[in-house]
């Protein structure tokens, strides 16, 4: 990180202060070292605060996204519950499909023996 300078009209008040300028650039460096060391220790704590709001944040997402194994139970899970209900359905078509089956054979049969010409046909024949 870059070390901080006091600015020269800061310098030149500190060096009428103390009025020497020996003391003053000893004061003065003392100031850009204590000013390092609180800009460092809040760089730091920076760093640990962003970690730390980091770490929240993926907790806070774990709680409200859905994971790739809660996904994949939750879809497994409606798949069969979908395989149980298509069986259903095709149960349900295929008793209606022997039912009209049966019907067209039943239409069929009354269609032709109410046919005029196949009664006179039968009548010939026996």
């Amino acid at each position: 990180m870059a070390t901080y300078t006091l600015p020269r009209e800061a310098f030149n008040l500190l060096v009428e202060a103390f009025g020497e300028q020996q003391k003053a650039e000893i004061f003065a460096k003392a100031m850009e070292t204590a000013i390092d060391a609180i800009n460092d220790k809040a760089a730091e704590g920076i760093v640990e605060k962003k970690e730390m709001v980091k770490i929240e944040v993926r907790e806070e997402l774990k709680k409200e996204l859905i994971t790739r194994e809660i996904f994949e139970e939750k879809f497994k899970s409606l798949t069969k519950e979908m395989d149980e209900k298509f069986k259903v359905v095709d149960k349900r078509f295929n008793s209606l499909n022997f039912k009209l089956n049966i019907f067209i054979a039943v239409a069929l049969i009354a269609l032709t023996f109410a046919n005029p010409t196949f009664v006179a046909l039968i009548q010939k024949l026996f």
